[in-house]
């Protein structure tokens, strides 16, 4: 009689990996990143849209997509605007040291303007803080 242990455990081992999601990925190749706690926001621009993700009244978050366009640069600030009609976004990231939440340090400050609100946060390369503390 073979004994069922090997078995089993290759078994077990497979069912595991077809059981894995994929991570939360909103863009394709993330460019910039940005994140605010008050209100709380994400943004991801990657290379084939940009995404603003803000808590829905419901659960979970709701996502705003706009056209991907390329980053002007400017003296320090970097800025993107996209969308058409009511539905358009403008980002600007100012070079210059932001403290996020946990004392994480961003790079770079962070701006973002829509159709009758303005949200503020931090973006770009972690420079303190985070998992490397």
């Amino acid at each position: 009689m073979k004994p069922l242990l090997p078995t089993f455990l290759a078994a077990l081992l497979l069912s595991g990996c077809a059981a894995a999601e994929r991570p939360y990925a909103p863009v394709r190749d993330v460019r910039y990143s940005a994140i605010g706690a008050a209100p709380f926001w994400l943004l991801t621009i990657g290379d084939d849209r940009i995404v603003l993700a803000r808590p829905s009244k419901g659960r979970g978050m709701a996502e705003a997509v706009y056209p991907r366009v390329l980053a002007r640069r400017e003296g320090g600030v970097q800025t993107w605007q996209s969308g058409e009609g009511v539905q358009v976004i403008g980002i600007e990231a100012r070079a210059g040291r932001c403290e996020g939440a946990r004392g994480i340090v961003y790079e770079d400050q962070v701006r973002i303007r829509l159709s009758g609100a303005e949200l503020n946060g931090c973006g770009g390369r972690i420079v303190e803080g985070g998992r490397g503390r």
